[in-house]
């Protein structure tokens, strides 16, 4: 990975979010909601916010054409996040007593290992959206970002 920060995944990520749920933007709050009932990869790409942050992971290096379902999938759960917080997504559902999700909804959260599968993708998009709700709508997009793009046995072990 570079040292300049401007190409890296997870910021270009954070910036079309932030362009994404900036309330005076009109046309990016329509595809906010769109994106909010998307309930697939896709009704995701067919809207216009998706193909735009591809233009811009790709003009960065990171183009998603060859992996549009895992594009849709990083669309519909930042889509889902309200607040841009320090913590990872991980870090927030483990925290407190007692822990915001249950074990047995985490479980299947890491469990989600086979993401060519159109319904394993699904299933995470799922998993997450519940978890988002649960923490309160809050995780650190960036990190949340590069975790979907990357999302192996390591990720979920960490």
């Amino acid at each position: 990975m570079s040292t300049d920060t401007s190409g890296d995944f997870g910021t270009i990520c954070l910036g079309w979010w932030r362009g994404l749920t900036d309330p005076s933007i009109g046309r990016s709050r329509a595809d906010l909601a769109r994106l909010k009932r998307a309930g697939g990869a896709v009704d995701a790409l067919a809207i216009r916010a998706v193909h735009d942050l591809n233009r811009k992971l790709a003009a960065a290096g990171h183009d998603m054409r060859s992996a549009p379902d895992r594009l849709a999938l990083i669309a519909q759960v930042l889509a889902q996040v309200k607040e841009h917080s320090g913590p990872p997504l991980a870090q927030r559902m483990g925290q407190g007593d007692p822990k915001p999700l249950s074990e047995i909804r985490f479980d299947r959260l890491i469990r989600t290992r086979d993401l060519t599968k159109p319904e394993e993708l699904a299933e995470l998009a799922t998993q997450l959206r519940r978890a988002l709700t649960v923490v309160g709508q809050g995780a650190n997009v960036a990190r949340l970002a590069q975790d979907l793009r990357w999302w192996t046995d390591a990720t979920r072990a960490r």
